[in-house]
Order: C-alpha cells, then sequence, then structure tokens
C-alpha cells in the first residue's frame, strides 16, 4: 500500500506543467508545495543545458509556488539570484559578439547562443537596472564603488595626478557637504558677491582703495 501511494505521489506531480496546474495542486496540497519546486528545479537546470529556452516560465512557476506556500520571500530571492545569473550570461554573450563581429547582437542571436528564452532576454535588454529584481547586481555593482574610489585616490596621490583626486572628491560627493564661504564679513554684517557688485560703483572704488593701502601696510 505504501509503494502504491508513494508511485501516485510521483504521477500527481509529474502531471504539474502549468501555472493552472500550480495554483490548483499547491492550493490543494500545500504541504507538498516543495516537491513541485524540486520537480520545477530539475526542469529548469534541464532547459539551462539543453538550451531549452523554458528559464523564464519555469522560474515564474517557481516563484508563484513559494508565494502561494506563504513563502513570498523566497519567490523574490529565486527571482534575484535568476536575474544575477541571467545577467551575467547575456553581458558576456554581448561582450564575446562585439569583439567578434564589431557590432551588438540582436535579441534573437543572445536567445540562439545562450539558450536562455526569447521573454527572458527581451527584458534584460528592455528594463536594464530598471527591473524590478536586479537588486544582487546593483548590490555588487555598490559594493564595488569604494573599490573604485580608493584606486582614483591611490592614482591620484602615487602619480601625483590631479585629474584623478578632482574625479575622487566629485564622485565620493564630498563636494556636495563642503560648504565654501564666498562673502566678506565685518562685525555682524556679511557682504555676498552679488551684494557687493550692486553697491555704486564709486563706493565700490572707495573699498578697493581702503582695502589696498590695509594690505601694503601689512
Amino acid at each position: 500500500m505504501k509503494k502504491e501511494k508513494s508511485l501516485q505521489k510521483v504521477t500527481d506531480i509529474d502531471k504539474i506543467n502549468t501555472l493552472k496546474d500550480i495554483k490548483g495542486f499547491v492550493k490543494a496540497n500545500p504541504e507538498r508545495a516543495l516537491e513541485v519546486i524540486d520537480k520545477l528545479q530539475d526542469l529548469l537546470n534541464e532547459s539551462y543545458n539543453e538550451k531549452l529556452g523554458l528559464d523564464y516560465q519555469i522560474v515564474e512557476l517557481i516563484a508563484k509556488c513559494y508565494t502561494l506556500a506563504n513563502e513570498k520571500e523566497h519567490a523574490d530571492f529565486v527571482r534575484n539570484l535568476t536575474y544575477e545569473n541571467n545577467h551575467t550570461t547575456i553581458g558576456i554573450c554581448i561582450h564575446n559578439h562585439i569583439c567578434e563581429n564589431r557590432c551588438f547582437p540582436s535579441i534573437m542571436t543572445i536567445k540562439h547562443e545562450t539558450g536562455l528564452s526569447r521573454q527572458t532576454v527581451y527584458r534584460h535588454i528592455k528594463n536594464g537596472f530598471s527591473d524590478n529584481f536586479n537588486s544582487l547586481v546593483k548590490g555588487k555593482v555598490e559594493y564595488m564603488i569604494p573599490k573604485a574610489l580608493e584606486k582614483l585616490y591611490y592614482i591620484g596621490i602615487q602619480d601625483n595626478n590631479a585629474t584623478a583626486l578632482k574625479h575622487f572628491i566629485e564622485l565620493s560627493g564630498a563636494t556636495k557637504t563642503m560648504q565654501v564661504n564666498n562673502f566678506i564679513q565685518i562685525n555682524n554684517l556679511k557682504l555676498t558677491k552679488e551684494d557687493f557688485n550692486k553697491l555704486p560703483h564709486q563706493d565700490i572704488l572707495e573699498i578697493e582703495s581702503i582695502l589696498s593701502k590695509t594690505l601694503i601696510n601689512q
């Protein structure tokens, strides 16, 4: 009897191929959601290895299965991890194609060379960094930014490269936090450049004369 029950389980899961099947089966058998995910994961690996182009719909099925099992965090993780892997695969494909052919590959060319689905390639090319599930890719880029800034700083100091140091200061955001006091203050009176330029010409000449005499005598 136990053997028949086990065979029946395998038969049930093997019949699950569409989103409608997933919804119905997981709602009726929430305790078996992980079994369904294992089956879908095997299908996903097969799609990647054999370049079947079924990755998009299988990943969506896996994510939906996690969601139906009240595991939304796992669903988001699957989508983010998949996006990261596909991002790398597509990036390498585009790079190699440009090096060999001196032009960008078409979506269909990328699909053929990577074995990814047309939907996956199209979404990556169309959405880029604006995709909702690229947090891992963004995270790696953000993680490496301080390293790049350190390199700029090192080049600036080591080679006495003023341009590198200038870029380091600008990209590090230091200029946004630095305050430059561009005014003259005499006791409680503050005079900005704009205020100074609004003075009558004769007054400006008198102020310049006074300052010149003072600086000469110092």
